[in-house]
């Protein structure tokens, strides 16, 4: 049953010249269904596990996941088949790429279902989607109570106890319907949450018909389609795209205007700006700019932490913008994507040093270039946090040793710096004994004994030869270094930190978890690694640049006298609450400390949280010269 309330104006593709008198309209029972085109079905059985993916990694406005499940049902020649299928509760296993039995045993016990049964009910949907397209309208978000509605016998002997509603939207592309997606749940969609979830369904039906038609039409890149579906933005309901080009780079720029659904205001998203810095190397930025800027005068720079691309930060970059009415830019530092690495020639890895001393700068440079009038407030997340404040606090010591005297003066282009869960110095939360003894340890070791365990991580899985670590190997060794240091012969016992405690897994949904490996993750420099395992290991409480030269720790305590709203998650256990006391002890007139009960990324997913969050620091920058 399609619900009678769904909005014309809503489903306004465009205005169409082929409507007809009601008259004459053919009957949709009489609608012939063409099979999908052979190489459209070729590319969509290489993507259709992402529809479900999405399908059921839908959230409402207050974060909560709308569906348990999801199936899509694709059109084979004659007949409609299931042939992906996602649960709520599995995407952390899909994520980590678990084999997930329950999936495939699914669409094993599930038939095809001839186009012309006259019980197929899902082709009775796409027979009026066809009608309604032809229209200019997208097709109607359809509703079925799954225990009172006629349900086909071979779809009925798949339902559970908890399949009680079933919401579908018929999927076209290059305007030939491909079949159906379906959202399924134990409870109804409460009435007020209707409307916006149809929205949201709309915004999915045209990225997959955009998705879908674009790397066809480009080149059949089934993983990019995969993850452009996967990370859509279907809150939001894009209006225009174009091309566009700017004055210091000869890419073009991704520019898409949007009306979002949740803030109801339109914005324009750009992408990718990239910035050159050092050693053939870039950063990359992307902006969200509001319809209206608020009057501050200051933009945003946000700036994620270790292991972590942009996207992570996306849920504060939005309330920000879209709220608060900030023009908000987000940083990929050099590394994290293709466009980000050099081109030619033997590709070096990279440090700490080189995101604060040489990407940093030249971001605020690019800012400063395009919009002179304005100063700029960075926030930062764990060590995006670190970057600001150890330039600012090291600044005459950078210009020193790099002999460069243009370096952008603090003072001039920062207003204030908003730092979240980000460190002092490395002092990974720990629970198990021996973590003392462990130090001691490793104090003995040869420094080359303990880079040569690293780089045993180490993949080039990168653009060329260029060597970085992953992630789960990372915590692996570092969180269960009794493994290789048996000869210490001592018991450091079992209750050590896991990725969850990264994380913040109690405060992450699946979904979220699922986006986080997929799309935020990402690997990490070698000598990145390497700074922050010695400053783990060290008993200094210090975090040095690479040579040695510089103690980035000692000079941010001495020397930093910037305005600084800092965050602090009480339950963090990467950059627990006890490491971070000297910050109320900082020379600066200007600073807020604020806490909330979150783990270390939980405090920037957690959506009341974030709302919270960014509450405060409109307020403080409100305050701010």
């Amino acid at each position: 049953m399609a619900l009678e309330e769904n909005s014309l104006e809503d489903r306004l593709i465009k205005i169409s010249t082929r409507d007809s008198n009601k008259s004459l309209m053919v009957n949709p029972d009489k609608i012939y269904i063409f099979p999908v085109p052979k190489t459209t079905f070729q590319f969509l059985e290489n993507i259709w596990q992402s529809f479900a993916n999405k399908m059921v990694s839908l959230v409402d406005f207050n974060d909560d996941p709308i569906f348990n499940f999801s199936i899509f049902e694709v059109i084979d020649q004659e007949e409609m088949k299931i042939v992906a299928t996602a649960t709520h509760f599995k995407l952390k296993e899909i994520a980590e790429r678990r084999k997930i039995p329950g999936i495939e045993e699914y669409i094993k016990k599930s038939r095809p279902i001839h186009l012309a049964d006259p019980r197929n009910e899902s082709a009775r949907f796409i027979r009026k989607s066809i009608i309604d397209f032809n229209k200019g309208l997208r097709p109607e978000v359809i509703f079925i109570n799954l225990k009172q509605e006629e349900i086909h016998p071979e779809k009925k002997v798949l339902l559970s106890e908890t399949m009680n509603h079933a919401i579908g939207i018929p999927l076209f592309v290059n305007e030939n319907p491909i079949g159906i997606l379906w959202g399924i749940t134990k409870d109804p969609i409460p009435e007020d949450k209707i409307r916006p979830l149809t929205l949201q369904l709309y915004s999915l039906f045209d990225v997959i018909e955009f998705v879908v038609a674009k790397e066809m039409e480009s080149g059949n890149d089934h993983y990019i389609a995969q993850k452009n579906i996967e990370k859509a933005d279907t809150v939001s309901n894009s209006r225009n795209l174009f091309y566009t080009t700017t004055k210091d780079q000869k890419e073009p720029v991704t520019s898409i205007i949007f009306k979002s659904h949740q803030y109801n205001i339109e914005y324009r998203m750009d992408a990718s700006f990239i910035i050159p810095t050092t050693d053939g190397y870039a950063v990359s930025l992307k902006s969200f700019t509001p319809e209206k800027l608020n009057n501050t005068g200051k933009n945003l720079l946000l700036i994620p932490g270790f292991f972590c691309r942009r996207s992570v930060m996306d849920k504060l970059a939005k309330e920000l913008a879209l709220k608060y009415g900030y023009r908000v830019f987000l940083m990929d530092m050099r590394g994290r994507s293709r466009q980000t690495m050099p081109k030619h020639g033997k590709k070096e890895g990279w440090t700490v040093d080189n995101y604060i001393q040489d990407d940093f700068p030249e971001v605020l440079r690019w800012i400063r270039w395009h919009y002179p009038s304005e100063r700029t407030v960075v926030l930062g997340h764990s060590m995006g946090g670190m970057i600001p404040r150890f330039y600012v606090s090291s600044y005459e010591k950078i210009k020193e040793l790099k002999e460069e005297f243009n370096l952008p003066k603090p003072e001039e282009y920062i207003a204030g710096i908003v730092s979240i869960t980000s460190p002092n110095y490395i002092s990974l939360k720990s629970n198990f004994i021996g973590l003392d003894t462990l130090k001691r340890g490793f104090s003995m070791l040869p420094h080359k004994m303990i880079s040569d365990m690293i780089l045993s991580m180490a993949s080039f899985s990168m653009q060329a030869t260029i060597q970085t670590i992953d992630l789960k190997k990372f915590f692996k060794l570092i969180l269960n270094l009794h493994s290789s240091l048996r000869s210490f012969s001592y018991n450091i016992g079992t209750k050590v930190l896991t990725i969850k405690d990264f994380v913040g897994y109690k405060e992450i949904t699946p979904p979220e978890w699922y986006f986080l490996m997929e799309d935020v993750f990402c690997e990490e420099s070698v000598s990145v690694i390497m700074q922050f395992f010695q400053s783990q290991i060290s008993n200094e409480r210090s975090f040095w640049s690479n040579d040695g030269r510089i103690n980035y720790t000692e000079n941010f305590l001495n020397n930093f006298n910037m305005p600084i709203y800092s965050v602090i998650g009480t339950v963090d256990k990467i950059v627990p609450e006890e490491s971070l006391t000297e910050l109320k002890d900082l020379k600066s007139e200007n600073k807020v400390v604020t806490y909330y009960e979150q783990g270390h990324l939980g405090i920037i997913f957690h959506g009341e949280t974030v709302r919270k969050i960014c509450k405060g620091i409109d307020e403080w920058i409100q305050g701010l010269k």
